[in-house]
This record gives structure tokens, sequence and C-alpha cells, in this order.
């Protein structure tokens, strides 16, 4: 698009925000004051989030600052949301993350993966090997980065498969495996935005938290079953194919030989993740096996939640010498700095925008309108219904602004007929990260897309079932676990 078309665009956008703010406003006079100011600056934040109009970080801010303006929340408290101790687990998280893949570490791991013989037997190993490796990596490093360090990987095999060609069987196969391996790495808390965001959320509304080990218990089978089910829907376009994978094992085994021995600064980064995991997953384990009332297992979830964990780990990494790296650390602020902070501003605004949401009591209102419209009064119906929203919204939106619009309404529409809100908040905090159809649905889409070998008609065709794929595993495997686990 020319510059001047997306800035006609942007702008759009923007009066499109203005208008649906004044719309919702001039449609709501039963509401009181508050409550018709929080929807109307929720209504423009959502339009202005999908037109693309600013950047998501300073639309975040904006819908803050109008919160104060229009007096929906005070300063100190909307502004509060900023310094939550979920931004602090974002940026120890991301900060580890950025060591990870400057140093080579997650490379590392790829190719560590793909030079087992096994990954490259066939065309359906090759594509299992490519989604596990991806979908690791992305547990604990961003879909977006982990796709761009995994798409020169997946191009190389395609090329020395012979198969690097538009609208190819195999081509398709492997890339959408990478942007899909991405995305379903829902399993941990740190995994994908959404899940800090969901889990904020919740326990902003309800005081009700979850910890590190606890997602993992539901959140990982997700994880695991979408793995499956993606192998299985692109590997059956490539079962008649012919074709001869020696030449991209021989290949991965010479990319790996060529990085040679573990360098301080992977060392370093290995070093700070395995205090950050072991910090996190500390407490939730202490609690599951001596029980949470134990002294240790108390002390551990007071002093040591998530968000420390992610400092103490980030910090590591300022710490340990690197010989290899310019400045002789592991990490420098140099290239700390460059992480997504607007992501961090996003995320902080989406907390404050929950917050007004629910104090100005617009959620309940919602949530009792919503329950007369559909009729949803258990807690597996009203799950149901905020996977589809949240996975619907997420085709249009990031999954961060789904995760940020949807997980409000669906613990509102559980509190309004008075059940159990976690399933539906889980449901609607996964969802978000499960839109797969469009090129503008992820990063990770976009990315895979922006190569040119990807049809937009075969993406979609294969998006929409992948989607529906993503809605009934997430709702199976939270309708079995969670009951388990006491949480619903």
């Amino acid at each position: 698009m020319s510059q001047p078309n997306q800035g006609r665009g942007r702008l759009i956008g923007a009066l499109a925000g203005l208008v649906t703010g004044l719309i919702v406003w001039s449609a709501l006079p039963a509401l009181d004051g508050a409550q018709r100011t929080v929807a109307a600056i929720f209504a423009s934040t959502v339009v202005l989030w999908v037109t693309d109009a600013m950047p998501l970080a300073m639309t975040a801010l904006l819908s803050t600052t109008l919160l104060v303006v229009f007096g929906a929340l005070p300063g100190k408290e909307a502004f509060g949301a900023y310094g939550d101790p979920i931004i602090l687990l974002f940026i120890g998280s991301f900060v580890i993350a950025r060591s990870m893949e400057d140093s080579g570490l997650a490379k590392r791991v790829a190719f560590l993966i793909l030079k087992q013989p096994w990954a490259t037997r066939n065309v359906g190993s090759v594509l299992l090997a490519l989604g596990a490796v991806t979908c690791l990596i992305s547990l604990f490093v961003s879909n977006t980065a982990t796709t761009a360090m995994m798409l020169p990987i997946g191009r190389t095999i395609l090329m020395e498969l012979g198969r690097d060609k538009r609208g190819d069987p195999v081509s398709t196969s492997v890339l959408l495996m990478l942007t899909w391996g991405a995305s379903i790495a829902v399993g941990t808390v740190i995994s994908t935005p959404p899940n800090i965001i969901g889990i904020g959320l919740l326990t902003e509304a309800t005081g009700i938290s979850i910890n590190f080990v606890q997602w993992m218990v539901f959140a990982m089978p997700v994880t695991a079953v979408m793995l499956l089910f993606a192998w299985m829907q692109l590997a059956l376009p490539t079962r008649r194919e012919q074709v001869d994978t020696t030449k991209a094992h021989a290949r991965a085994l010479e990319e790996h030989a060529s990085l040679g021995r573990l360098k301080p600064s992977e060392i370093g980064t290995l070093v700070a993740f395995v205090t950050a995991l072991t910090l996190w997953v500390a407490p939730g384990l202490f609690a599951f096996v001596l029980g949470p009332d134990q002294p240790i297992a108390k002390l551990l979830r007071e002093r040591v939640p998530e968000a420390v964990a992610a400092i103490l780990g980030a910090t590591c990494l300022f710490l340990i010498p690197a010989r290899d790296q310019p400045d002789g650390m592991t990490m420098s602020w140099k290239r700390a700095k460059t992480i997504e902070w607007g992501t961090v501003l996003l995320f902080a605004g989406g907390l404050a925008l929950g917050k007004a949401t629910f104090d100005s009591g617009l959620a309940k209102v919602a949530g009792d309108a919503l329950a007369a419209v559909t009729g949803a009064r258990d807690v597996w119906t009203i799950t149901a219904l905020s996977i589809a929203l949240a996975i619907g919204l997420s085709e249009l939106s990031s999954n961060t602004a789904s995760a940020t619009t949807v997980v409000p309404v669906a613990v509102s529409l559980s509190l309004a007929v008075d059940v159990n809100p976690v399933p539906a908040a889980l449901g609607a905090t996964i969802g978000a990260s499960l839109g797969f159809m469009l090129p503008i649905s992820t990063a990770p889409n976009a990315i895979v897309y922006s190569t040119g070998l990807i049809p937009t008609s075969v993406m979609f065709r294969r998006g929409i079932v992948f989607d529906v794929v993503g809605f009934f595993v997430t709702f199976g495997c939270l309708r079995l676990v969670l009951p388990l686990m006491g949480l619903a």
C-alpha cells in the first residue's frame, strides 16, 4: 500500500473509531455516565485496533488517557495498570526470549532436533519435526520471533527437497506447519501475550490466580493435541508426493555442525532460562506435592510470584560474562531495550480498560444482556460461546486485542448468571491465539504469507478447518481437565 493510501486508511480508521464511540454513547441512555463512557471508549478502542488506525501501543495509551479525561477511572488507578506485576512478567520473559534468539540458542535447539534421522525420514516426519521444534521454542519465545527464525530453516529444507514453489502441496504444508506450530504453543503462561492478559484480567475481576504449573496442566494438552491435528491435516495432502528427503537430512547435519560448541552467551542464556523456569515451577510444584497451606509452599507463593521469577532470570543475563558478545556480557541494555516495549504498553492499556469495565459495572450489564440474548446459563455453554467469540475476533485483530476484548465479556457473562468464571475466561484466553484463516490473523501467518508461496485461498480453506479443530480441542481439554483440578 502506498504511503498516501496508508495515511488515508488510518484517517478513516480513526474517524470510524470516533464515530463508533459516539454511536455507542448515544445508543446506551439507560446506563449511568461511567458505564456509557467506558462502553464508548471500549468500542472506539476495538475499532482502532481492528483498523490499525494507530500503533496498537498508542491506542492502548490513548484509551487509558480517555478513561481519566472522562472520569471513568482516577489517574492513579488507570495508570497503575502500567506497573502491574504482570507487566514485569512480560518484561522479564521478553528479555530472556531476546537472549535466546540473539545468542543462537533457539536456532541450535531447532537444528539439534532436525538432524535426528527420524526427523527427515519422509515428508510426514519433516512436517512433524518442524512443527514440534517450532512449538517447543514458541512455548518460551514469542510466536512472531519463532516463526521469523524458523522460516529460513523451512525454506532451506524446501529448496533441498526441490519443492520451494508457490502452491506446491509440500511447500504449503511446511509453511503452514511453521505458523500453526508457533501459534498453538499456548502451553505455558509466558508462551503468548493473551495468556498473561487473561490471567491478569481474571485475577483483577475475581481474585482468582492461576500459577505457572496450573496453567501447564490444562493448557499443555491443548498444545499437544493441536500439534497432532495440525500434523494430520497438513501431512494428508503430501501423502502421495514422491520426495527424496536425504538432502534435507544432510543439510540439517551440516547446519548443526557449523554452530560448533555452545558459545558463552548460549550457556549464560541457558542458565538464566533454567533459573527462571525453576522459579516459575517451584511454587506450584511445592503446593501440589506438599499442599498449598504448607509453610514453604506459602512462602514461595508469596515471595516468588511469576513476575519476580522472570526478573531474577533476566537479571542473570546481565551478570553472566560472555566473551563472544561485543560488550562481554550475555545481555546488554542496548540489546534488551529492543524488546517489544510497544507490546508491553498494549498489555497495560488492556488491563486498565478491563479494570474500568468491571469497576464501572459495565461488565455485569454486558454479561446480563448477553445471557439474555444467547440463553447461555450454564458454565460450559458460556465457555463454548467465549471460545468461539475469541477465535472469531482473532481473525480480524491481534490476539492481544482479542483477549483484552473477550475475556472481560466471558467473566462478566459468567458472573451475570452466577457460575464459575474460570472456564470461560481461560477458554477466551486460549481461543484468542487460535485464529488461522487469514494473512492478517496472526503475525506468524503474515510472515509465512510474505514468502508468496501460499495462495490466500489455501490458507483460508485450511485455516477455517483448523479454527474449528481449535474450538473443539480447547473446549474438550478444558471440559476434561478443569474439573479434575477443582477449577470448574
